[in-house]
């Protein structure tokens, strides 16, 4: 048995096992193995099993699709370890069977049941504090919910460089035991094609395939009104030949995902058959987590502005140092050289990040230094976000044998930037091994530096 797993990307540890029918790799959300990369088409390659082989070809793509860095023709056999490169988005062929194939939408089975409405409660969020009074009996219950909000408000204030997805499942996962629940979901729309998909999937056990009704989702959606399903099977109105006993649901809650007032999806929890209906404490419970999921995601989303404003600033400041220095560009392309090397050594997103912000301003930071008065360096550490970025600075000037990775990273790459700037037609594997030993660079980083220049990564002028 063998499976495709993503390497990197939003996706990044998704698995897929292969059965003995083709998948289809791509943007679309009906794809086999869903990718979000813009270099991608909505179904750009396919996996198609031949008498227990597997082959890759490609559905006649914009971009082509590459197996270890060669492009495609008509099909090429994948053999175990190979890498299926779309984009910047790489899939690696393995053997054996996905351990979790947890955010695919083949995860889940949609049924169109309109009828299911009939049983479902309505409100507006501003309305959930009126469905009903607290007893004296209910204080457990609002203790439980306390206590779930404060474990999901730990979550999603965990500062650990967690992707925001991983955060999300985390999220689920709690909700799934707390609750409980068979299954929680977040729908959120597809900005290229309008649809609602499921973008995090958790069930209480590894082999339950959740089964959603689209009418409640689209409803929720639609509307911005939370829906309590309390026990659809208990009710007399649906037929019973085609009951929702057949249909797997017993008791539903989904509610709006709202970011800065604005509806971008759904948090849909269900019960199946042989568990007690939801209550109405806990519609308010999953509806305060959407809450808090909306509020999480706007600052993610403002801090992202605020960098890219920061960037679009720092840069400006950069463009005039060099100009003044007669460096110009030579920050951008250190910066680029950072981001292949420190790709292709598997550093995670946040070092990437810093090394990046760290090679635009290096050049400026070396040529403009004065040992006697404020230096770049003292200006960066008044600015926000950059306060990791100056010791780095400082660590890559005064490069040896101790230094850190990143500090040998951004050494190399502004050794190469320099040279290679000064003379074009340079012997590239001469000057990279005169970085080597003059500068004390790390064999390891020297050699990453000549792999990156043979496959041309190095000179890719889109950042990953």
């Amino acid at each position: 048995m063998s499976k495709i797993r993503i390497v990197n990307g939003p996706y990044r540890g998704r698995e897929k096992t292969l059965g003995d029918k083709a998948i289809t790799i791509g943007r679309d959300a009906e794809a086999g193995v869903q990718i979000l990369d813009r270099s991608a088409s909505r179904f750009h390659a396919e996996v198609f099993p031949v008498g227990g082989m597997w082959f890759v070809r490609d559905l006649e793509s914009k971009n082509g699709t590459y197996v270890n860095d060669e492009k495609v023709g008509d099909e090429e056999l994948l053999r175990e370890g190979d890498v299926i490169k779309i984009g910047s988005t790489e899939l690696a062929f393995e053997s054996g069977a996905a351990l979790t194939d947890d955010e695919s939408s083949s995860r889940i089975s949609y049924r169109d049941d309109p009828d299911l409405l009939s049983k479902t409660l309505e409100f507006r969020l501003d309305e959930l504090s009126d469905i009903s009074e607290p007893k004296e009996e209910d204080g457990v219950d609002s203790a439980r919910s306390l206590r779930i909000l404060y474990q999901i408000g730990r979550m999603l204030s965990d500062s650990t460089g967690q992707q925001s997805n991983d955060r999300e499942a985390k999220v689920l996962d709690y909700l799934v035991r707390a609750l409980p629940a068979e299954a929680a979901l977040i729908f959120r729309r597809e900005g290229a094609t309008g649809r609602l998909i499921p973008t995090t999937v958790r069930t209480a056990a590894p082999g339950i395939q959740p089964v959603i009704s689209r009418s409640i989702v689209k409803k929720t959606f639609s509307e911005n009104k939370a829906l309590h399903i309390a026990n659809a099977q208990d009710d007399e109105r649906f037929d019973r030949a085609v009951s929702v006993v057949q249909k797997g649901i017993r008791s539903v809650i989904c509610v709006p995902l709202a970011i800065a007032g604005q509806v971008r999806g759904v948090v849909y929890l269900g019960r199946g058959e042989g568990a007690r209906p939801f209550e109405p404490l806990d519609l308010e419970l999953v509806s305060a987590v959407a809450i808090q999921l909306g509020l999480w995601h706007h600052a993610l989303e403002q801090q992202r502005r605020s960098k890219v404003a920061l960037a679009k600033v720092m840069g400006a400041m950069v463009r005039a140092l060099e100009a003044r220095l007669g460096l110009g560009g030579a920050g951008e392309r250190t910066a680029r050289f950072c981001l292949a090397l420190a790709g292709a050594m598997g550093l995670d997103a946040e070092a990437k990040d810093r090394l990046a912000r760290a090679g635009l301003v290096f050049p400026a930071f070396v040529a403009g230094g004065d040992a006697d008065g404020p230096g770049l360096d003292q200006l960066l550490e008044n600015i926000e976000d950059f306060e990791t970025v100056v010791p780095l600075l400082r660590g890559a000037r005064q490069l040896d044998e101790d230094s850190d990775t990143e500090a040998q990273i951004l050494a190399a790459a502004s050794g190469f930037e320099r040279r290679i700037a000064a003379d074009p037609a340079a012997d590239v594997p001469a000057v990279i091994e005169e970085l080597r030993v003059s500068r004390a660079l790390d064999t390891q980083v020297a050699a990453v530096l000549h792999g990156c220049h043979l496959d041309g990564s190095l000179y890719n002028t889109r950042a990953e």
